[in-house]
């Protein structure tokens, strides 16, 4: 059976022929609210897209003599998504520019007319269809709508991105605290940790001999919004690299570290014994997540080296509300500013690690 719709490649919207109905992705499409869905989503997403990588096939074809309607094999129906978390829209960002950069091709947008408006704008805001090489407009790093700045997601590949990311952090932490104490007394404590995480990226996510099932493009990717009705900040970095339960147990560490995961895992193998139906491949990503979250990546006690992750969690307790997620591989950990730590795994690669800083102002807008 064939459906008629309407693809958006840049250029004027036309009509083509596709051999499926379209794949219905998740709603919420959110790592933390709809996780059971979400991950399946990507990890079929992703698999489809290293086909074409491989393969290097384009998603469109055209029957010579342009008489007869384009056609496409299939395509994801976006249209039937109501609601996309800023987390999955940097994944999804990244995901189809890895495709663009090494095939020079993305999938086309499909029905864009039967989209939720507020997908659509979130998407625009993030400047997801730039990415896609679709929209030719380039917008400013910081885009302004209503009680809302948004940073576009900026992609980056060594430190030299992080100057233009510094300065929309700033902005957007001058637009909730104009007194510049959270510019001053935290932003500038937390893009140190963000630095240092950039760091560790460039020098273990992507490094030479490390096991990357898919393709790469040697990236990361950062957005950040801030909202002034609740009073709150959120950043997302994410990259698609080594993970770190693939890196972290091949660095050298301090004994204390060392001791900390093996007893986590002793733990963990404990209790698999008693339940092994439960047990699944990527049950011990948590652990080495957690370890990064507290100790961060020093082989040394030295206070200046390693810290990112550590950082950016001091720069949270500093405000007094919040909270730092890490989702690496198929685990993921969330700290509040308390302390206080949840864990979990899926049987799911998310496709790299995905790094979310959220904190909350207190009411007078101003850090304790």
């Amino acid at each position: 059976m064939a459906y008629r719709v309407q693809i958006w490649e840049g250029g004027e919207v036309e009509w083509a022929i596709s051999s499926t109905a379209g794949r219905k992705p998740p709603s919420p499409l959110c790592f933390d609210r709809n996780p059971d869905d979400t991950y399946p989503f990507f990890a079929a997403l992703r698999a489809g897209f290293q086909k074409a990588i491989e393969t290097h096939q384009g998603f469109v074809h055209r029957p010579e003599g342009g008489r007869a309607f384009p056609r496409i094999s299939t395509f994801h129906d976006f249209g039937q998504l109501s609601d996309i978390s800023t987390a999955a829209s940097v994944v999804l960002a990244a995901e189809y520019q890895r495709i663009s950069t090494l095939v020079d091709v993305v999938p086309p947008t499909v029905n864009l007319n039967k989209w939720n408006p507020n997908v659509y704008a979130k998407l625009t805001q993030l400047g997801f269809f730039e990415i896609l090489g679709i929209e030719k407009k380039v917008r400013p790093v910081v885009n302004e709508s209503g009680k809302t700045r948004t940073m576009r997601i900026v992609r980056a590949q060594n430190l030299d991105a992080l100057e233009s990311i510094d300065e929309a952090l700033k902005q957007l932490a001058l637009f909730l605290d104009p007194s510049d104490n959270l510019s001053e007394n935290v932003i500038v404590e937390f893009l140190t940790g963000l630095s240092e995480a950039i760091t560790n990226v460039i020098h273990h996510a992507y490094a030479d001999g490390m096991e990357i099932p898919d393709r790469h493009i040697n990236s990361l990717w950062v957005t950040a919004t801030a909202d002034r009705l609740e009073n709150s900040m959120t950043v997302v970095v994410y990259d698609q690299g080594a993970t770190i339960p693939v890196t972290y147990p091949k660095m050298e560490r301090l004994e204390k570290v060392t001791r900390y995961v093996e007893r986590a895992i002793r733990r963990r193998l404990e209790r698999a014994l008693r339940r092994p139906s439960s047990s699944h491949p990527y049950e011990d990503d948590p652990t080495y997540i957690r370890a990064a979250m507290r100790y961060g990546g020093s082989r040394t006690d030295q206070r200046h080296r390693g810290l990112g992750l550590p950082q950016m969690f001091d720069a949270l307790k500093r405000i007094g509300e919040g909270s730092l997620s890490v989702f690496s591989r198929g685990g993921w950990c969330k700290r509040t500013h308390n302390g206080r730590f949840t864990s979990g795994a899926l049987s799911y690669s998310i496709g790299g690690t995905l790094v979310e800083w959220s904190v909350k102002l207190p009411t007078q807008g101003r850090t304790r």
